[in-house]
């Protein structure tokens, strides 16, 4: 008769430990599924600048420089490419200088934000070491658009048209240049055009456009 009592004594005793180690293992399961979420979000969309996410994330720069986490440009900009500039493109561009002059081959150029957008065109300009008697027009794309750099003495120009800028402030903006042959740039400037008229050609299908003067 003890016997029996204790035997049924001890079967709720083991089922309740059971039951409190199966609601353990499962509490852990759930808080362990919830951190390797939330890791998995983190890994995701980090929280770190702009430049940081385009140098070590997405390897589209040439240089990380943590005084400038948005790689913000003003307009008017002259920048120096013999500098280690934030807004240089990893693509095209070498990573040492040479006479005053970085080369840049087949594809590259620059990514940068705007505090606010522009309220004209902007003109670009790539400036060389010595006017190179191969140099010819150059294909660009700006974000969605594409144009003709011009060929200008020793440098090649172009507008970057007001609607192609993307409008929030800190928006990547990414400007590349295709170029056949290696180009030895020493400088490149971003200025307001002047709303005048020029007859440039231009490759998206439309041609003798109306657009700003080049001063």
């Amino acid at each position: 008769m003890t016997a029996s009592v204790s035997s049924t004594v001890t079967r709720p005793t083991q089922q309740h430990k059971q039951s409190t180690l199966r609601a353990v293992l499962i509490s852990l399961l759930v808080v362990l599924s919830g951190y390797y979420v939330w890791v998995l979000y983190k890994a995701i969309t980090p929280n770190v600048s702009l430049a940081y996410k385009a140098y070590y994330i997405k390897n589209q720069t040439l240089y990380w420089q943590p005084k400038q986490p948005n790689l913000t440009l003003a307009i008017p900009s002259n920048l120096n490419v013999t500098d280690k500039i934030p807004n240089l493109s990893r693509a095209g561009w070498s990573f040492d200088t040479d006479n005053k002059m970085r080369e840049l081959t087949q594809q590259g150029g620059l990514y940068f934000t705007l505090a606010s957008a522009p309220t004209t065109n902007v003109k670009i300009k790539f400036t060389f070491a010595k006017t190179q008697s191969q140099l010819k027009p150059l294909t660009f794309t700006f974000n969605h658009h594409q144009g003709i750099l011009q060929a200008q003495g020793n440098t090649l120009v172009a507008q970057l048209p007001q609607q192609q800028f993307f409008p929030t402030a800190h928006q990547l903006q990414t400007f590349i240049v295709t170029t056949p042959i290696p180009l030895q740039v020493t400088t490149i400037s971003l200025a307001p055009m002047n709303v005048d008229t020029l007859l440039l050609p231009h490759n998206t299908g439309h041609f003798n456009q109306k657009i700003g003067n080049i001063k």
